[in-house]
Protein backbone atom coordinates (compact mmCIF):
# COMPACT_ATOMS: atom_id res chain seq x y z
CA UNK A 1 0.00 0.00 0.00
CA UNK A 2 1.34 3.39 -0.99
CA UNK A 3 1.94 5.79 1.89
CA UNK A 4 1.18 9.50 2.13
CA UNK A 5 4.89 10.32 2.01
CA UNK A 6 5.17 8.57 -1.37
CA UNK A 7 2.44 10.76 -2.89
CA UNK A 8 3.90 13.84 -1.21
CA UNK A 9 7.35 13.17 -2.67
CA UNK A 10 5.81 12.43 -6.07
CA UNK A 11 3.91 15.73 -6.07
CA UNK A 12 7.01 17.65 -4.97
CA UNK A 13 9.09 16.03 -7.70
CA UNK A 14 6.52 16.91 -10.38
CA UNK A 15 6.29 20.45 -9.01
CA UNK A 16 10.08 20.85 -9.12
CA UNK A 17 10.14 19.71 -12.74
CA UNK A 18 7.45 22.25 -13.58
CA UNK A 19 9.37 24.98 -11.71
CA UNK A 20 12.54 24.27 -13.69
CA UNK A 21 10.61 24.88 -16.92
CA UNK A 22 8.73 27.91 -15.61
CA UNK A 23 11.58 29.50 -13.61
CA UNK A 24 15.01 28.32 -14.82
CA UNK A 25 18.21 29.16 -12.97
CA UNK A 26 19.32 32.80 -13.25
CA UNK A 27 21.85 35.16 -11.68
CA UNK A 28 19.63 38.25 -11.92
CA UNK A 29 15.85 38.46 -12.03
CA UNK A 30 13.22 41.20 -12.00
CA UNK A 31 9.93 40.15 -10.49
CA UNK A 32 6.79 40.56 -12.57
CA UNK A 33 3.48 38.79 -13.13
CA UNK A 34 5.19 36.07 -15.21
CA UNK A 35 7.38 34.81 -12.35
CA UNK A 36 5.30 35.49 -9.22
CA UNK A 37 2.31 33.73 -7.65
CA UNK A 38 -0.46 35.22 -5.56
CA UNK A 39 -3.17 33.58 -3.46
CA UNK A 40 -5.27 34.59 -0.45
CA UNK A 41 -3.60 33.92 2.88
CA UNK A 42 -5.36 32.19 5.78
CA UNK A 43 -6.63 35.57 6.89
CA UNK A 44 -7.70 36.22 3.31
CA UNK A 45 -9.74 33.00 3.12
CA UNK A 46 -11.46 33.90 6.40
CA UNK A 47 -12.13 37.36 4.98
CA UNK A 48 -13.70 35.84 1.85
CA UNK A 49 -15.80 33.48 3.97
CA UNK A 50 -17.02 36.40 6.08
CA UNK A 51 -17.94 38.42 2.98
CA UNK A 52 -19.79 35.42 1.52
CA UNK A 53 -21.79 34.95 4.72
CA UNK A 54 -22.70 38.66 4.77
CA UNK A 55 -23.76 38.45 1.14
CA UNK A 56 -26.06 35.50 1.86
CA UNK A 57 -27.45 37.30 4.89
CA UNK A 58 -28.04 40.53 2.96
CA UNK A 59 -29.76 38.85 0.03
CA UNK A 60 -31.87 36.62 2.28
CA UNK A 61 -33.23 39.58 4.29
CA UNK A 62 -32.97 42.04 1.38
CA UNK A 63 -30.95 44.40 3.56
CA UNK A 64 -29.33 47.09 1.41
CA UNK A 65 -27.00 48.23 4.20
CA UNK A 66 -25.45 44.77 4.54
CA UNK A 67 -25.10 44.53 0.76
CA UNK A 68 -23.38 47.91 0.71
CA UNK A 69 -20.87 46.65 3.30
CA UNK A 70 -20.32 43.52 1.18
CA UNK A 71 -19.56 45.55 -1.94
CA UNK A 72 -17.23 47.83 0.04
CA UNK A 73 -15.35 44.82 1.46
CA UNK A 74 -15.04 43.31 -2.03
CA UNK A 75 -13.59 46.52 -3.44
CA UNK A 76 -11.22 46.74 -0.49
CA UNK A 77 -9.99 43.20 -1.15
CA UNK A 78 -9.41 43.93 -4.84
CA UNK A 79 -7.40 46.99 -3.87
CA UNK A 80 -5.30 44.84 -1.51
CA UNK A 81 -4.74 42.39 -4.37
CA UNK A 82 -3.28 45.10 -6.60
CA UNK A 83 -1.17 46.63 -3.82
CA UNK A 84 0.22 43.23 -2.84
CA UNK A 85 1.41 42.57 -6.38
CA UNK A 86 2.80 46.08 -6.87
CA UNK A 87 4.84 45.71 -3.68
CA UNK A 88 7.02 43.02 -5.30
CA UNK A 89 6.70 44.09 -8.93
CA UNK A 90 9.94 45.42 -10.50
CA UNK A 91 12.00 44.15 -7.59
CA UNK A 92 15.41 43.16 -9.02
CA UNK A 93 17.52 40.54 -7.25
CA UNK A 94 21.12 39.70 -8.14
CA UNK A 95 23.10 36.80 -6.66
CA UNK A 96 26.54 37.49 -5.22
CA UNK A 97 29.37 34.92 -5.26
CA UNK A 98 29.32 32.42 -2.39
CA UNK A 99 32.42 31.89 -0.28
CA UNK A 100 33.58 28.43 0.71
CA UNK A 101 32.77 27.28 4.24
CA UNK A 102 33.55 24.46 6.65
CA UNK A 103 31.12 21.63 7.31
CA UNK A 104 28.83 22.29 10.24
CA UNK A 105 29.00 26.07 9.81
CA UNK A 106 26.34 28.27 8.27
CA UNK A 107 26.94 29.17 4.65
CA UNK A 108 25.98 32.76 3.79
CA UNK A 109 24.37 33.44 0.41
CA UNK A 110 23.72 37.09 -0.36
CA UNK A 111 21.50 38.91 -2.84
CA UNK A 112 21.77 42.49 -4.07
CA UNK A 113 18.40 44.28 -4.04
CA UNK A 114 17.14 47.14 -6.17
CA UNK A 115 13.63 48.35 -7.01
CA UNK A 116 12.17 50.93 -9.31
CA UNK A 117 9.72 53.44 -7.90
CA UNK A 118 10.23 52.98 -4.18
CA UNK A 119 11.06 50.11 -1.89
CA UNK A 120 9.42 46.73 -1.32
CA UNK A 121 7.85 46.44 2.14
CA UNK A 122 7.84 43.44 4.49
CA UNK A 123 9.58 41.04 2.13
CA UNK A 124 10.86 37.75 3.51
CA UNK A 125 13.71 35.69 2.08
CA UNK A 126 14.54 32.08 2.88
CA UNK A 127 15.57 28.90 1.15
CA UNK A 128 12.67 26.76 -0.02
CA UNK A 129 14.18 23.81 1.85
CA UNK A 130 15.62 25.65 4.80
CA UNK A 131 18.48 23.90 6.62
CA UNK A 132 19.72 26.62 8.98
CA UNK A 133 18.06 28.01 12.11
CA UNK A 134 19.50 31.47 11.38
CA UNK A 135 17.11 34.07 10.04
CA UNK A 136 17.95 36.13 6.96
CA UNK A 137 19.48 39.55 7.52
CA UNK A 138 17.94 42.30 5.41
CA UNK A 139 19.40 45.73 4.70
CA UNK A 140 18.47 48.49 2.24
CA UNK A 141 20.55 47.10 -0.63
CA UNK A 142 21.19 43.43 0.19
CA UNK A 143 19.96 40.39 2.05
CA UNK A 144 21.95 37.51 3.56
CA UNK A 145 20.35 34.06 3.60
CA UNK A 146 21.86 31.15 5.52
CA UNK A 147 22.06 27.45 4.77
CA UNK A 148 23.72 24.66 6.71
CA UNK A 149 25.51 21.59 5.42
CA UNK A 150 27.21 18.95 7.56
CA UNK A 151 28.77 17.19 4.57
CA UNK A 152 31.86 18.24 2.66
CA UNK A 153 31.88 18.76 -1.10
CA UNK A 154 29.69 20.93 -3.27
CA UNK A 155 26.55 22.10 -1.52
CA UNK A 156 23.52 23.44 -3.39
CA UNK A 157 21.01 25.01 -0.97
CA UNK A 158 18.32 25.19 -3.68
CA UNK A 159 15.72 27.76 -4.56
CA UNK A 160 15.09 30.95 -2.62
CA UNK A 161 11.56 31.77 -1.52
CA UNK A 162 10.72 35.48 -1.78
CA UNK A 163 7.36 36.30 -0.20
CA UNK A 164 5.31 39.17 1.18
CA UNK A 165 1.87 39.75 2.72
CA UNK A 166 1.99 43.51 2.52
CA UNK A 167 -0.13 45.59 3.05
CA UNK A 168 -2.93 43.96 5.12
CA UNK A 169 -2.02 40.28 5.09
CA UNK A 170 -4.98 39.21 2.97
CA UNK A 171 -2.82 37.95 0.08
CA UNK A 172 0.49 36.11 -0.08
CA UNK A 173 2.68 37.01 -3.05
CA UNK A 174 5.65 34.71 -3.51
CA UNK A 175 8.06 33.15 -5.93
CA UNK A 176 10.71 30.41 -5.95
CA UNK A 177 13.92 31.58 -7.61
CA UNK A 178 16.90 29.41 -8.50
CA UNK A 179 20.02 31.57 -8.34
CA UNK A 180 22.30 28.59 -8.88
CA UNK A 181 23.93 28.99 -5.47
CA UNK A 182 26.74 26.48 -5.09
CA UNK A 183 29.05 26.48 -2.10
CA UNK A 184 32.21 24.45 -1.56
CA UNK A 185 32.14 22.86 1.89
CA UNK A 186 35.49 21.99 3.45
CA UNK A 187 35.81 19.13 5.95
CA UNK A 188 35.17 20.12 9.53
CA UNK A 189 38.56 20.72 11.21
CA UNK A 190 39.17 18.10 13.86
CA UNK A 191 42.20 18.13 16.11
CA UNK A 192 43.88 14.75 16.14
CA UNK A 193 47.33 14.01 17.42
CA UNK A 194 48.74 12.95 14.23
CA UNK A 195 51.13 12.25 12.00
CA UNK A 196 53.12 15.13 10.53
CA UNK A 197 56.46 13.97 9.08
CA UNK A 198 59.53 16.09 8.53
CA UNK A 199 61.69 14.53 5.86
CA UNK A 200 65.44 15.04 5.40
CA UNK A 201 66.29 17.80 2.99
CA UNK A 202 68.01 15.58 0.42
CA UNK A 203 64.94 13.37 -0.07
CA UNK A 204 62.84 16.02 -1.78
CA UNK A 205 63.13 19.40 -3.42
CA UNK A 206 59.79 20.88 -2.35
CA UNK A 207 58.48 22.16 0.92
CA UNK A 208 59.70 24.46 3.67
CA UNK A 209 63.05 24.08 5.33
CA UNK A 210 63.83 25.66 8.66
CA UNK A 211 66.80 28.00 8.44
CA UNK A 212 69.74 29.18 10.54
CA UNK A 213 72.59 31.62 10.05
CA UNK A 214 75.10 30.44 7.47
CA UNK A 215 76.50 31.10 4.02
CA UNK A 216 74.29 29.19 1.58
CA UNK A 217 71.38 31.45 0.60
CA UNK A 218 71.11 35.24 0.71
CA UNK A 219 68.49 36.40 3.21
CA UNK A 220 68.71 40.16 3.90
CA UNK A 221 70.87 43.26 4.36
CA UNK A 222 71.64 44.56 7.83
CA UNK A 223 73.74 47.30 9.37
CA UNK A 224 77.45 46.44 9.40
CA UNK A 225 78.83 45.80 12.87
CA UNK A 226 82.49 46.37 13.68
CA UNK A 227 84.40 43.09 13.76
CA UNK A 228 82.34 41.37 11.04
CA UNK A 229 84.16 39.91 8.06
CA UNK A 230 84.70 42.31 5.19
CA UNK A 231 83.61 39.52 2.85
CA UNK A 232 80.02 40.04 4.01
CA UNK A 233 80.02 43.79 3.25
CA UNK A 234 77.61 44.84 0.49
CA UNK A 235 80.12 46.94 -1.44
CA UNK A 236 77.60 47.78 -4.15
CA UNK A 237 75.38 49.55 -1.61
CA UNK A 238 78.43 51.25 -0.13
CA UNK A 239 79.29 52.62 -3.59
CA UNK A 240 75.73 53.95 -3.89
CA UNK A 241 76.21 55.93 -0.71
CA UNK A 242 73.82 53.87 1.41
CA UNK A 243 76.37 53.30 4.15
CA UNK A 244 78.08 50.18 5.46
CA UNK A 245 75.72 47.21 5.09
CA UNK A 246 76.48 43.52 5.42
CA UNK A 247 74.83 40.57 3.74
CA UNK A 248 73.11 37.96 5.91
CA UNK A 249 72.78 34.41 4.65
CA UNK A 250 70.78 31.35 5.68
CA UNK A 251 71.34 27.64 5.34
CA UNK A 252 68.85 24.80 5.21
CA UNK A 253 68.46 22.85 8.44
CA UNK A 254 65.20 20.96 8.29
CA UNK A 255 63.29 18.97 5.76
CA UNK A 256 59.88 18.98 4.11
CA UNK A 257 56.69 18.67 6.13
CA UNK A 258 54.37 16.07 4.62
CA UNK A 259 50.75 15.23 5.42
CA UNK A 260 49.79 11.76 4.21
CA UNK A 261 46.28 10.34 4.48
CA UNK A 262 47.74 6.83 4.75
CA UNK A 263 49.20 7.74 8.15
CA UNK A 264 45.64 7.89 9.55
CA UNK A 265 44.68 4.32 8.73
CA UNK A 266 43.09 3.86 12.16
CA UNK A 267 40.40 6.47 11.37
CA UNK A 268 37.43 6.45 8.99
CA UNK A 269 37.66 8.52 5.81
CA UNK A 270 35.76 11.60 7.00
CA UNK A 271 37.72 11.76 10.24
CA UNK A 272 40.96 11.42 8.28
CA UNK A 273 40.04 14.39 6.10
CA UNK A 274 38.95 16.43 9.12
CA UNK A 275 42.27 15.76 10.83
CA UNK A 276 44.21 16.71 7.70
CA UNK A 277 42.09 19.85 7.38
CA UNK A 278 43.03 20.84 10.92
CA UNK A 279 46.75 20.34 10.24
CA UNK A 280 46.55 22.28 6.96
CA UNK A 281 45.05 25.27 8.77
CA UNK A 282 47.62 25.11 11.57
CA UNK A 283 50.56 24.84 9.16
CA UNK A 284 49.34 27.87 7.24
CA UNK A 285 49.00 29.82 10.48
CA UNK A 286 52.68 29.12 11.11
CA UNK A 287 53.70 29.91 7.50
CA UNK A 288 54.91 26.37 6.90
CA UNK A 289 55.01 25.08 3.34
CA UNK A 290 54.15 21.40 3.19
CA UNK A 291 53.28 18.52 0.91
CA UNK A 292 49.75 17.11 1.03
CA UNK A 293 49.41 13.53 -0.18
CA UNK A 294 46.05 11.88 -0.77
CA UNK A 295 46.95 8.49 -2.21
CA UNK A 296 47.89 9.22 -5.85
CA UNK A 297 47.17 12.95 -5.54
CA UNK A 298 50.06 15.08 -4.31
CA UNK A 299 50.09 18.86 -3.94
CA UNK A 300 52.85 21.13 -2.68
CA UNK A 301 51.29 23.93 -0.67
CA UNK A 302 52.10 27.50 -1.60
CA UNK A 303 52.06 30.65 0.51
CA UNK A 304 48.96 32.82 0.67
CA UNK A 305 45.19 32.35 0.63
CA UNK A 306 45.24 30.76 -2.84
CA UNK A 307 47.49 27.92 -1.69
CA UNK A 308 45.42 27.37 1.43
CA UNK A 309 42.19 27.28 -0.59
CA UNK A 310 43.75 24.82 -3.07
CA UNK A 311 44.64 22.36 -0.30
CA UNK A 312 41.26 22.66 1.41
CA UNK A 313 39.47 22.18 -1.91
CA UNK A 314 41.47 19.02 -2.51
CA UNK A 315 40.31 17.70 0.85
CA UNK A 316 36.71 18.75 0.25
CA UNK A 317 36.44 17.00 -3.11
CA UNK A 318 38.52 13.93 -2.27
CA UNK A 319 36.70 10.81 -3.43
CA UNK A 320 33.87 12.81 -5.02
CA UNK A 321 34.46 11.26 -8.44
CA UNK A 322 34.47 7.70 -7.15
Amino acid sequence: MLSKSYFKNLIEARFDVWLKRRLPAVKTITLNRANTFILPSKAGFLYILTVLMLFLLGTNYQNNLILFVVFFLCSFMLTCLLLSYQNLAKLTLTANPVKAQFAGQDCCCSLRISKQNGRAQQVYYEFKKSSSPLQSILSDESVSIYALSKKRGWFEPGRVTVSSRFPFGLFTVWTYIDFGFKCLIYPQPLEKKGVVHTLPGKQTNSGLRSTDSGFEEFAMLKTYLPGESLKSVAWKQVAQGRGMLSKQFEQSQGGDVILDIDDYAFLDLETKLSALCYHVIELYKNNVIFVLKLNDKIITAEHGPAGRASCLQMLALYGAGR
